[in-house]
């Protein structure tokens, strides 16, 4: 192989190498059409890696990362892969210094995935994994060209060296060439701003658990927390106009931030108050957190409807640390970028790599909600609407991806049958999966916003403290102010994430399109709904609109069920944090009629069927209370 080797005598892929290894790997083992647009965009892919290396070489102090906007179906962590197993052939070949290389991607699962290709593409060893369900040890740490970690690993480690607290990024950046020169991040970084609040109810809960002896030996940090619970109690009590206002922007003093941070590590070893529940330590170790980076910081007052709230947000990766290139599909549409200013450089790239012409956009416009909270509250009646209208309007052989909420997910899998071959992913665990790729219908289900606290959070921690009277402007929800457009990019980020989970990220010929589909959405009236919509045309060049005659909500319909709800209960566990489930929560979360919640009973009853099986693999077991009328019975999961 070729090998560029320039004054910085790094060893690094030659972006035209690159290409044509790719164009083998895309047409050859992928099977996939190679658009003309495509290798100008891996050449560009290569370019940045480079120049990314070299900048990091240099050490500067504050590193740009560069942000690849490269649409779905371009081939980013393929590209990842054959570019990471070249390197490693260099490193093994060239004279020149080896240039080691981090890629964080989302899941534990794709973490192995990427291993596994890697290693595949260079046949030896050369990539490792380092997460928490299997540690690499430190030979294969020191000795892989290629380590591969988590978003949650990455931003760990960034946090550590910010506070320069180094062990835990020395760990993912020192190897037997040095510093790790290249650090790619497949996807944005989810929950980047780390977001704090406090409320009445948090500190009044740490404040009954604080014992006597720890009392006495922080009096600062006490004083601290009483202060803030009695103004809150205070605000609370007061109908007052203004609802947002700037507390303080440079922390509190010394004396007492220590005190706080002694008190939660204090905390951490005493016990808990009998009258918490068994999360209790962990739960007060959360609080304390919060209060310690505000007062460490910043914070604001907020009051939605009826609670009173003390916030604060930060941004967890430092200045200091070594720039990245970050691979984000929607990253045009992400207002973090923006505010994070000369910290971050969103690459130009070309035009024309994905024609989504065969896709047909079906759009319906309702006042009626589709957040969290109403569509858990209404999804007894409109899972069952929504599922006889897609039978309805689908035929039998189309496969329907349908992204929901949380809360309603378990459910919504009770409504696959051989008429409609339903599969169901919910929010916050789709972004970036495969799992879904051979469906050729999405189905949008509802959306999810963003807190508004988190949306001034990211103002903040990017932008410092903007003071009273910007909140007061900003925290209007009826307006477009910069805030309300942060929720609304974050709304538009995350549904085109979910639309291309399904066959849409597939290019099927020359010109860029994909297999016939279609997707269905239901977007809210008004500014918001006109926004997101618009973003989707965007971000899905020649995407086709077509009106949805649909009404969330109306009489109601019958949808036939699959005739078990185990695979329901499964999910609705899997969900579930640790502790008591009863069975009127799961017979409401599920719809279940009696007879069904009497078999599934009998299930449980019997340690060799699937159902006990299954739910036992996942800590799940059963338990109950009492005797006769007055027995309880609960679905116990342990932690």
């Amino acid at each position: 192989m070729q090998r560029t080797i320039g004054l910085h005598n790094l060893v690094l892929v030659p972006p035209p190498e690159f290409s044509r290894q790719m164009t083998t790997h895309w047409s050859g083992k992928l099977n996939m059409p190679i658009p003309p647009t495509l290798p100008p965009v891996w050449i560009a892919m290569a370019e940045h890696f480079s120049r990314s290396a070299i900048t990091n070489a240099f050490g500067v102090s504050t590193s740009t990362s560069v942000v690849l906007p490269l649409p779905t179906g371009s081939g980013k962590t393929q590209g990842t892969c054959v570019y990471a197993s070249m390197q490693a052939e260099l490193n093994a070949e060239a004279n020149g210094l080896p240039v080691g290389i981090i890629i964080v991607t989302r899941l534990i699962e794709d973490a192995d995935a990427i291993v596994a290709e890697v290693n595949g593409l260079a046949g030896r060893e050369v990539a490792v994994s380092d997460h928490s369900k299997a540690r690499a040890t430190p030979a294969n740490l020191f000795n892989a060209d290629i380590l591969v970690v988590t978003h949650t690993a990455f931003k760990d480690a960034a946090e550590s060296f910010g506070v320069e607290d180094t062990s835990r990024w020395d760990r993912i950046s020192q190897w037997r060439g040095g510093e790790r020169l290249l650090i790619i991040i497949d996807e944005a970084l989810a929950n980047v701003v780390q977001s704090h609040k406090v409320t009445t109810q948090n500190l009044s809960s740490v404040l009954r658990g604080i014992p006597q002896e720890l009392r006495q030996q922080f009096p600062n940090a006490l004083r601290c927390l009483e202060i803030l619970e009695r103004w809150l109690r205070d605000r609370e009590a007061t109908s007052e106009a203004h609802t947002a206002q700037e507390l303080w922007r440079d922390g509190s003093t010394p004396e007492t931030l220590v005190e706080v941070r002694q008190l939660r590590q204090a905390m951490q070893g005493a016990l808990a108050d009998p009258l918490f529940a068994d999360e209790a330590p962990c739960l007060v170790d959360d609080i304390l957190q919060d209060v310690e980076r505000m007062c460490a910081a910043h914070a604001y007052y907020l009051r939605s409807g009826n609670q009173a709230s003390i916030n604060g947000g930060s941004y967890l990766i430092p200045p200091s640390l070594p720039g990245a290139v970050i691979l984000d599909a929607t990253a045009n549409h992400d207002v973090l970028y923006q505010l994070l200013g000369d910290r971050v450089y969103i690459a130009p790239m070309p035009d024309g790599v994905r024609d989504y012409s065969n896709v047909t956009l079906h759009v319906c416009r309702t006042a009626s909600g589709l957040g969290k909270h109403v569509m858990d509250e209404t999804k007894h009646l409109r899972l069952p609407r929504l599922a006889a209208h897609l039978s309805e309007q689908l035929d039998s052989d189309r496969s329907v991806f349908l992204c929901c909420h949380k809360h309603s997910a378990a459910l919504a899998e009770t409504f696959a049958s051989d008429r409609l071959k339903l599969q169901v992913g919910n929010w916050g665990a789709v972004d970036g999966k495969n799992n879904w790729k051979d469906c050729d219908v999405a189905v949008i289900w509802g959306l999810p916003y963003m807190d508004q606290r988190r949306a001034i959070n990211s103002v903040f921690a990017t932008l410092g403290p903007l003071g009273t009277d910007w909140l007061r402007d900003n925290t209007n929800k009826q307006q477009p102010n910069l805030v309300n457009i942060i929720m609304q990019r974050h709304l538009s980020t995350s549904v085109i994430q979910a639309i291309n989970r399904i066959g849409c990220r597939r290019v099927i010929d020359q010109l860029g399109r994909c297999p016939p589909c279609d997707v269905f959405i239901a977007l809210p009236k008004g500014w918001q709904g006109e926004a997101i919509l618009n973003d989707i045309k965007l971000a899905m060049p020649s995407i086709r609109v077509a009106p949805w005659d649909y009404e969330p909500d109306g009489p109601k319909v019958y949808a036939p069920r699959s005739n078990s709800a185990n695979a329901a209960l499964l999910t609705l566990m899997k969900q579930r944090e640790p502790g008591l489930t009863p069975f009127p929560f799961i017979k409401r979360a599920l719809s279940l009629g009696d007879r069904k919640i009497q078999r599934i009973r009998e299930q449980l009853n019997d340690a060799t069927s699937h159902l006990h099986r299954a739910l036992s693999e996942i800590g799940v077991s059963y338990s109950h209370t009492g005797k006769g009328r007055g027995s309880k019975t609960y679905l116990l999961k342990v932690a």
